[in-house]
């Protein structure tokens, strides 16, 4: 078990490495022109962007996956199409509303986001990206239905390089309005890669506003959309709320400070968990029994833990050489404050962990309540927190969010599933979180050199505690015998 989900989590991430490695570029290119005040503007533009995307998407999403594959598994090539259409149609419509409206409530928007109505133009480039990214938007699904994988590796990898070669001179030439513009650029691009490989399909699938409307087929697929909806859109809000009371409380610039600490731990951690989701996710769907969804969630959380640990360990003893390389020296007030993000994307991790089972198994209420209670707590401790304690109260609020999510989450899970942690990952989990604790408060206190001896003495001792032999070799094994269908994936020409 556990080596299929290193398998999967391994080569699930390929595209995703090499898309990281683009974002980062850009990521420098941003830092560098347009420093943390505009970084912190475009922050905010984006988490708004990002929450009207969602809204507009009605969680379709997970239905168009679901539904595609059912119905080509049946060879009913007409109700595949009618998925597409249909789905495209209602997202379509529901972009031109929004808009509609955020044009028209552009300078209100632009005060309650960032304080100032003067950005209100800005507001509408974004908006006018919604139409735009609908069809690449609802034919990703289609295709992630359709099993097209590398079609989809290749997508995110040609869109990102294509992208970064318009935003650079874009943001060195006009800085944040080129910054700006760019999410138009980076839309279309997605659109016409979409487009190209949905055209590559034997069966001549379209997305169209042409096709007859199915009401009955768009309520399965909001009925399947809605719970995904409803966290998505808490998740979102509660990061746009975060940036504003950011901006509000120490204004852009300390925003702008916030992002490399919100990136890079988000960056990790999302990288590693989506890919484990491609597998954990139809594996967890397919089980029945309590005993082995319990030992599923025992191996996913192993693995997690054993693959995110040493990261943090490498973000911690490295964030400011890797902030001024991957953002600038005005930046580097940020290494201060990460630490406490790192102790809570610790907590994080084991929040999903534990909570992957509630979708697959339809425990709908559950999955929105927890997600809800967590969305809830970081937007309430960064209100009372901020003022006195700044960033440091911001990453607090964090830390302690996830703590108490965690708590619930592991309750819930052992009240209804009966979960227990196997021996072995108590030990890891102790072990682990004792080796963050003593990194993080030895660096505060000791000088270089016993800092340094400190750390390397942790490492060593949570290696040799934590990580059995064959876990290693199943690893090592896996690498050297996939690498070459991991290049292969890229190959012009293969399918």
């Amino acid at each position: 078990m556990l080596k299929k989900i290193f398998e999967s989590t391994l080569i699930m991430g390929a595209s995703s490495a090499v898309v990281m490695a683009m974002h980062l570029v850009r990521v420098k290119v941003l830092a560098v022109f347009l420093g943390p005040s505009g970084v912190g503007t475009l922050s905010v533009l984006n988490h708004f962007h990002t929450l009207a995307a969602t809204v507009i998407g009605l969680g379709l999403g997970t239905g168009i996956v679901k539904y595609t594959a059912t119905f080509k598994n049946q060879r009913d090539e007409e109700s595949v199409q009618g998925i597409l259409s249909n789905s495209f149609q209602i997202v379509f419509l529901f972009s031109v509303i929004a808009l509609l409206l955020v044009v028209i409530l552009r300078s209100q928007i632009s005060i309650w986001i960032l304080g100032d109505p003067g950005y209100g133009v800005f507001v509408i480039i974004y908006a006018f990206s919604l139409p735009l990214a609908v069809y690449p938007s609802t034919t990703n699904s289609f295709l992630q239905g359709l099993k097209r994988i590398r079609a989809l590796a290749k997508i995110n990898v040609l869109r990102t390089f294509i992208s970064l070669m318009f935003v650079i001179p874009l943001v060195f030439f006009f800085r944040l309005e080129g910054a700006v513009a760019s999410v138009l650029v980076i839309t279309t691009v997605h659109l016409l890669l979409n487009k190209y490989y949905l055209g590559k399909e034997a069966n001549n699938y379209r997305a169209t506003l042409r096709m007859p409307f199915d009401p009955g087929l768009v309520r399965k697929l909001l009925q399947y959309g809605m719970t995904s909806l409803f966290v998505g859109t808490a998740y979102y809000s509660s990061h746009l709320l975060l940036n504003i009371i950011i901006v509000d409380s120490l204004g852009l610039e300390m925003n702008g400070i916030y992002q490399p600490i919100w990136a890079l731990t988000m960056t990790y951690l999302t990288f590693v968990l989506s890919s484990m989701s491609a597998y954990s996710y139809p594996r967890l769907c397919e089980m029945t029994s309590d005993r082995d969804i319990r030992e599923e969630l025992n191996g996913i959380l192993r693995v997690a833990v054993l693959l995110i640990t040493p990261v943090m360990f490498f973000l911690l003893l490295g964030r400011r050489p890797l902030i001024q390389i991957l953002y600038s020296r005005s930046f580097l007030e940020a290494a201060e404050y990460m630490p406490i993000q790192i102790m809570g994307d610790f907590f994080k991790l084991l929040c999903w962990c534990v909570g992957m089972y509630l979708l697959p198994t339809k425990r709908l209420i559950t999955f929105i309540l927890l997600n809800l209670l967590q969305d809830i707590l970081l937007v309430l401790f960064a209100a009372l927190l901020v003022k006195r304690y700044q960033l440091y109260g911001i990453t607090t609020a964090f830390a302690l969010s996830y703590v108490i999510a965690f708590v619930a989450f592991y309750w819930s899970c052992k009240r209804q599933i009966g979960f227990a942690l196997w021996g072995r990952n108590k030990k890891l989990l102790i072990c682990s979180f004792t080796a963050l604790a003593a990194i993080i408060i030895s660096g505060r206190y000791l000088a270089l050199l016993p800092y340094i001896t400190v750390v390397v003495l942790v490492i060593l001792c949570w290696s040799f505690l934590s990580v059995k032999r064959e876990e290693v070799g199943q690893v090592m094994e896996y690498l050297s015998r996939r690498l070459g269908d991991i290049l292969h994936t890229f190959t012009p020409g293969s399918p």
